[in-house]
C-alpha cells in the first residue's frame, strides 16, 4: 500500500470519525431516530462530508461543521424526506416481515421488489423489482422487450408511490445472487475469511470470531443461507471438522449463524491476500459503522481479498434467493472484482492503524452486478467456471453484534 493510499485510509477515519459525533454515534440502521436526519456521505479523497438534512440541522450538529479539522469541509444538502419518513413509507411494503410481489398488467407473473432503500439524497425510495419466478429462481437476462419493460417499470413506480405516499425511484434487478468455498485449511482458533464446506458439500466462508455475551463461549460466523443446523469442515485438506451450526446462534433475517467449534475455539483475526495465500492474516482491530462513500475490503476463502469497494448505498432492506427479506444491509461496489460466488459469510473490513489491523464492518451475505471473470481464478476453479461480481451486499456488524448478543474477538 502506497503513501496516498495510507492517507486516504487516515483521512477516511477521521471523517468517520466526524460523522459519529453528527449521530452520537448511532449505527447506520438505527440513524432514522435522528429527526430530520437524512443521509451522510464520506468523500475521503476530497477530506469532505456531505449531510442531507430535512430541515434547520441542530444547534449540536451545527457545532460539530463548525469545528472541522484543519483542511476538512462539509456541506448541509435539503433533503425532501428524513430517513425515518423514509423508514415508515418502506414499512408499507413490507408484509409480515418480506418484500411484498405486486399484481401486474403487463405480465403473467406478478411483480417481486427485491430491494428498497431510502435514497441517499433523501429524494425518496429506491425501489428495484423482477418477475417471480419462485424462490431462489429469477431469470439471468431480461425477458422483456426494452419499451414492454419501460412500461412495467412505470407500472411498478406508479403502484410504489400509491402505497408508500413518496416519490418512488425504480428499475428492474434480478434477484440477487448468494454468495456461497488456504484458507482452504485453516485450523484452530478459527481465523475469518477461512473456508468452509457443509455436511451437504456447498462451500462458503467464515466471517469473524465472535465471543457469546451469556456464556463467553467462542463461535465462528458464516451466512445462514450456508446451513444454519449441522457440521461444517474445512474445504480442503484433511477436511477438518469446524464446528456445529445451530439454530440457538442463528439470525436468518441477519443472515449469519455463529458455528460452535466445540472444545476448539476461535481466534481474533482474519484471512488476508489471494486465496491461494497461506500464513497472512491480520488481527482485529474492532469495529465501526458503515457510511455512504466509505472505502471497505471482502476477504473471503473463494476469491481472496479485494479492497477500493465503495459503499454506495446503506440501510438497504433486499430479499435473498431463499425468499427471506434481509431488512438491514449495505451495498458496495468496485470497478474490479469484488467478491465471487463462494464467498458468502465472508468479513467486510476496513483497514485502520495504518493499515496494520482490520476493523470489522460486515458479512457478505448476497452479490450482484455480474462480471467476466477473466483471467482471474478462485478457489474452486476446478469445480465450476468462476463466477465474480462486482457489487457486494453485507449485513452490517454492529447489526449482527446488538441482535444476537455477541461481541466481537480483537487483538
Amino acid at each position: 500500500m502506497g503513501l496516498h493510499d495510507a492517507q486516504l485510509m487516515s483521512d477516511q477515519e477521521k471523517l468517520d470519525k466526524i460523522v459519529d459525533q453528527i449521530t452520537g454515534g448511532l449505527p447506520e440502521y438505527d440513524r432514522a431516530k435522528i429527526p430530520g436526519f437524512s443521509e451522510v456521505e464520506v468523500d475521503a479523497a476530497h477530506r469532505h462530508l456531505r449531510l442531507h438534512w430535512k430541515g434547520e440541522v441542530p444547534a449540536s450538529v451545527a457545532k460539530v461543521l463548525a469545528h472541522l479539522p484543519a483542511g476538512f469541509s462539509a456541506e448541509v444538502v435539503p433533503a425532501k424526506y428524513s430517513k425515518a419518513e423514509l423508514h415508515a413509507a418502506r414499512d408499507k411494503l413490507l408484509s409480515n416481515g418480506q418484500q411484498k410481489d405486486l399484481a401486474s398488467k403487463v405480465t403473467p407473473a406478478a411483480t417481486r421488489i427485491t430491494s428498497v432503500a431510502p435514497a441517499v439524497d433523501g429524494s425518496g425510495l429506491d425501489v428495484t423489482y423482477d418477475e417471480d419466478r419462485g424462490q431462489g429462481r429469477f431469470d439471468v437476462r431480461d425477458s422483456l422487450a426494452p419499451s414492454v419493460r419501460q412500461d412495467k417499470t412505470s407500472e411498478v413506480e406508479a403502484a410504489a408511490e400509491s402505497l408508500t405516499g413518496v416519490q418512488a425511484h425504480v428499475r428492474y434487478q434480478a434477484l440477487s445472487i448468494d454468495a456461497q468455498a488456504t484458507r482452504e485449511a485453516d485450523w484452530s482458533p478459527w481465523q475469518g475469511g477461512g473456508g468452509l464446506q457443509t455436511g451437504g458439500g456447498t462451500i462458503c466462508s467464515t466471517g469473524f470470531g465472535v465471543t457469546r455475551k451469556s456464556d463467553g463461549k467462542k463461535l465462528i460466523t458464516t451466512a445462514y443461507h450456508c446451513g444454519a443446523q449441522g457440521p461444517y469442515y474445512t474445504w480442503s485438506g484433511s477436511h477438518a471438522f469446524v464446528g456445529t451450526a445451530k439454530l440457538e446462534n442463528a439470525s436468518a433475517t441477519n443472515d449469519i449463524v455463529g458455528i460452535d467449534p466445540g472444545k476448539n475455539t476461535s481466534g481474533n483475526r482474519v484471512w488476508d491476500g489471494p486465496w491461494n495465500m497461506t500464513g497472512y492474516s491480520k488481527a482485529v482491530s474492532g469495529w465501526g459503522n458503515n457510511n455512504v462513500g466509505d472505502m471497505v475490503c471482502t476477504s473471503a476463502a473463494n476469491s481472496g481479498a479485494h479492497c477500493w469497494l465503495y459503499i454506495q448505498q446503506t440501510d438497504i432492506s433486499v430479499t435473498g434467493p431463499n425468499g427471506v427479506t434481509r431488512p438491514d444491509v449495505e451495498f458496495a461496489y468496485s470497478d474490479d472484482i469484488a467478491a465471487a460466488n463462494g464467498d458468502s459469510g465472508g468479513p467486510v473490513f476496513t483497514g485502520s492503524n495504518d493499515w496494520t489491523t482490520d476493523e470489522a464492518r460486515g458479512v457478505i451475505t448476497a452479490l450482484d452486478n455480474t462480471m467476466d471473470c477473466g483471467s482471474f481464478t478462485t478457489a474452486d476453479a476446478w469445480q465450476r467456471k468462476p463466477w465474480c461480481f462486482h457489487g457486494v451486499y453485507y449485513v452490517p456488524i454492529g447489526k449482527i453484534l446488538h441482535d444476537q448478543n455477541w461481541s466481537l474477538n480483537t487483538g
